[in-house]
């Protein structure tokens, strides 16, 4: 027994010594705690610079960062002195680790993994140098052993490298990707639409002018310099928000309350038109304040109004995150009076047409009207699409509204979705037209949410319209504004992106430029010649720069096979009478379709097969109609929507377990694109072939890479986008004269062509084609 005491005495006396030897005195981390501070000071210095200095100036800055520096160490003094009921570290090395908790918890917004990265970055490598070389300054004239001479060598040295090492990474722009696959253009490509480029200038002179309160503290275009003054309009019943401490900064900033909100915007205007003009109306999204967004969309004011358009940039830059915010997070639930706002500039264009004193006195196409929406600004189109037909305001009916505009056309440009819901549901939207464009390789909306709004659209009907969406490989946030440009946002959170993903600016705003102005072309002057473009990019690759596309598009005369939206019953179609089968298939389910921030774009099928495990029998989803139904296909195509999703094609059996090797199948599967055959067969038994490549094969998800380390992105790499396939049922009428499309019996999905796979299948259905000729 005396043994084993005297044993474990050696022991502990031992890790005692270490632990002496080891562990830094309270003035080393005091000297640690300086240095933390010390680094993390001149990192919010530097970060908040880059936010806000352009735009505010120096005196407001330097305001702004002597109150967030006291406030934060005020906090994190707190923090330390909590701390320190339970811990015998020196206050400074508490307080300073107080200090940047506090400020990266609550003064920036960065995405979880990314934050911590950076707070170790700033609390270990500055505490081991700052910790070290005072330790070492403090035995320069005494004698220390040779171990701590290594350990504080070693420490210095450990801190140096991970302050340069971090650094570099925190600065660095990536690296650039390798290079993706267009399968899309490999399949048969159509014929080029024959029509102007709707990307060149038309011949119209351009004319610019601004209309405003005439009362800006910050801006003299709408200020002293203002052509038309305008009357402010009272928000305060949409906008609770606008309130509390933050609330009065913004006030006493802008020099106006949400009761007085100004109706402020560029305008470019044909000035040699002869006649009245459609009108456009464009919106930004949640930016800076004070780095005002409307002037960005100036390359498409300018090319619209040459092409016979009034082009106004309206400004709600009130409504952005402000470095007047305390905790510089901005509005919550305001996108509901971004919308409104634009109906409220629509209400004074309406009075300036019947205004003889003013310049555009009838000279404006009221029943031409088209709206656009970036980022924020884009789910705005949803609310103004909504408040437009609505008596009252949702959510309090003491705001009456008096719209009742003949719009034509929404566009929405990378649109949140969700970020206010009127009287708590997403808005419900029917009868519009609707254009909506996104980035894959965006940094701020990661998701694309626009097709959940375009999939909420409903037709009626009597309405003939259209809808139509357009994912866009390497294209970012900013760069459809000239102003907010290829950083989606300031730093730190901008620094955990690779920047080298991204295509031009010139080529992401030839792409606004191109589907842009032909949209508005169909819709607000019936140039049906560009129709097409919609439902294939190829139709205008001439005009395009050479990436990849995802097109989504819906006619409101589309007749559907199915939606899956109708029931539970894997067997059932939409179309009444129609019956679906599954042969030699590992995976077979109906699910509602999310992306990765859980948006709901809808309910679709999800189909898989696995030739291995089927004696190589290829997979067969098949809809059968019903004998007594017909079907006038002349001149029709049958379309729908595919997906490629990545999860495993290996079957699912009841009492067993994947392995390893199963699990790993879903991680390859985007090796090659997925080809399949699609078989037609009439009520006489005569049946025609074809591939899905004829349109083209499915392109694999595109991986998006955002962050310099996979391991900084919070989100899922990928998400499964659906691409639009169409069939020429005339052309497959020539080739098979035999076949009798009138009486079709069925169409079979045969997944023939690839070993194995797993696709998302939606909105299977006949449409008449537009054509790409005059």
């Amino acid at each position: 027994m005396n043994e084993k005491t005297s044993l474990w005495k050696k022991i502990t006396g031992w890790f005692q010594r270490l632990e002496n030897s080891i562990a830094p005195s309270r003035q080393t981390l005091k000297a640690s705690g300086y240095g933390i501070l010390l680094s993390s000071c001149i990192f919010f210095i530097l970060v908040s610079a880059d936010k806000f200095l352009p735009a505010i100036g120096w005196g407001n800055f330097i305001l702004f960062l002597l109150i967030s520096l006291l406030v934060s160490y005020l906090i994190g003094g707190l923090i330390g002195w909590l701390a320190g009921l339970i811990g015998r570290t020196p206050s400074n090395f508490r307080h300073a680790i107080g200090f940047t908790l506090f400020f990266f918890f609550y003064l920036i917004l960065i995405t979880s993994t990314f934050r911590w990265v950076l707070i170790v970055f700033l609390v270990l490598f500055p505490s081991l140098t700052f910790g070290a070389l005072f330790y070492w300054r403090s035995k320069s004239k005494t004698s220390w052993s040779l171990r701590q001479k290594i350990l504080t060598a070693t420490s210095l040295f450990i801190g140096i490298l991970g302050i340069v090492i971090g650094g570099y990474i925190y600065l660095d722009s990536g690296n650039t990707p390798s290079a993706v696959k267009n399968y899309k253009m490999s399949g048969k490509l159509p014929l080029p639409i024959n029509a102007p480029d709707p990307s060149l200038p038309g011949k119209y002179k351009v004319a610019f002018l601004t209309y405003g309160s005439g009362k800006d503290k910050h801006r003299t275009i709408y200020g002293r310099d203002v052509n038309i003054k305008t009357a402010s309009v009272d928000g305060s019943i949409l906008l609770n928000s606008w309130d509390g401490m933050s609330g009065k900064l913004r006030t006493r900033y802008f020099g106006f309350d949400k009761t007085q909100l100004p109706l402020n915007a560029m305008v470019w205007y044909p000035e040699n038109l002869n006649g009245k003009a459609p009108l456009v109306l464009i919106v930004h999204g949640n930016h800076l304040a004070q780095d005002w967004s409307e002037k960005g969309y100036d390359y498409l004011g300018k090319l619209l109004a040459s092409k016979g358009y009034i082009v106004a940039s309206v400004d709600e830059n009130f409504l952005n995150t402000s470095f007047t915010d305390i905790d510089q997070k901005g509005f919550k639930d305001e996108n509901g009076a971004r919308g409104w706002l634009m109906l409220k500039h629509l209400q004074l264009w309406r009075k300036w047409n019947q205004d003889p004193r003013n310049p555009f006195f009838n000279r404006i196409n009221m029943d031409q009207i088209a709206l656009i929406g970036h980022s924020r600004g884009g789910e705005a189109m949803s609310h103004a699409a909504l408040f437009n037909k609505l008596p009252y305001f949702p959510d309090n009916a003491n705001e009456r509204f008096d719209f009742n505009f003949n719009i034509k056309a929404y566009i929405a440009i990378a649109p949140v979705d969700g970020q206010y819901q009127p009287a708590s549901i997403l808005a419900p939207l029917e009868d519009i037209n609707y254009f909506v464009i996104q980035g894959v390789h965006d940094m701020d909306m990661q998701s694309y949410g626009g097709l959940a709004t375009y999939k909420r659209i409903q037709y009626s009907r009597h309405y003939k319209g259209l809808k139509a969406g357009l994912y866009v490989h390497q294209a970012n946030h900013g760069q459809f504004n000239t102003s907010w440009g290829s950083y989606d946002s300031s730093s730190p959170y901008i620094n955990q992106f690779n920047m080298k993903n991204l295509m031009p600016e010139k080529e992401q705003q030839q792409i606004a430029k191109v589907y842009i102005s032909a949209f508005l072309d169909v819709n607000l002057k019936g140039e049906n010649v560009y129709k097409p473009l919609f439902t294939d990019y190829r139709y205008g690759r001439k005009w395009l720069p050479n990436h990849i596309y995802f097109n989504q598009f819906e006619d409101s005369e589309t007749t559907f096979v199915a939606r899956y939206e109708e029931d539970l019953n894997l067997s059932t179609a939409t179309l009444k009478g129609v019956q679906i089968t599954g042969e030699n298939l590992s995976l077979w389910r109906e699910a509602q379709q999310k992306l990765i921030w859980n948006s709901q774009i809808s309910r679709a099928a999800y189909i898989g097969w696995n030739h291995s495990e089927n004696g190589n029998k290829p997979g067969k989803y098949t809809f059968t109609f019903p004998d007594s139904l017909r079907q006038d296909l002349k001149g029709k195509a049958l379309a729908f929507n595919l997906a490629e999703s990545d999860e495993s094609s290996v079957a699912a059996r009841k009492g067993k377990k994947e392995t390893k090797k199963e699990e790993s199948v879903k991680k390859d599967l985007q090796k090659k694109a997925i080809d399949f055959s699609i078989e037609l067969t009439d009520q006489n038994g005569k049946k025609a072939h074809f591939l899905l490549s004829d349109c083209a094969p499915l392109q694999p998800q595109l991986k998006k890479n955002l962050t310099k380390f996979s391991f900084f992105n919070d989100n899922p790499d990928a998400e499964s986008i659906p691409d639009y396939f169409y069939f020429d049922l005339d052309t497959v009428r020539k080739k098979y004269p035999e076949l009798d499309l009138d009486k079709l019996k069925s169409i079979s999905l045969i997944f023939d062509k690839t070993p194995e796979g797993v696709v998302i299948l939606d909105d299977i259905s006949f449409v008449k084609l537009p054509t790409s000729t005059h």
